[in-house]
């Protein structure tokens, strides 16, 4: 079962979703918005103490099927971590 995770607020248009190509088939989008600055703090010095390392492999958001691809192929351990293309 191959996971599709999405932090953070997007400010701007987002792009439009296949929903059946996408997000069928035993996948699972889960969006994260209720999320503050001492939030993140309290994680990073929690994953800090504990020494929590995580693996992730980055994609392009125009190449967001390649890496749900990938991820159920198992090509890699860890998350896949998409950016938009403009990140440059």
């Amino acid at each position: 079962m191959a996971a599709f995770a999405v932090a953070g607020i997007h400010l701007s248009d987002t792009p439009p979703l296949d929903y059946e190509h996408e997000l069928f088939y035993e996948k699972e989008l889960r969006s994260v918005t209720s999320n503050t600055l001492e939030d993140a703090r309290e994680f990073l010095d929690l994953a800090a103490r504990y020494g929590v390392r995580a693996t992730t492999h980055v994609y392009p958001l125009s190449r967001a099927a390649d890496a749900l691809t990938d991820l159920k192929a198992g090509r890699f351990d860890g998350a896949a971590v998409l950016v938009n293309d403009f990140s440059g």
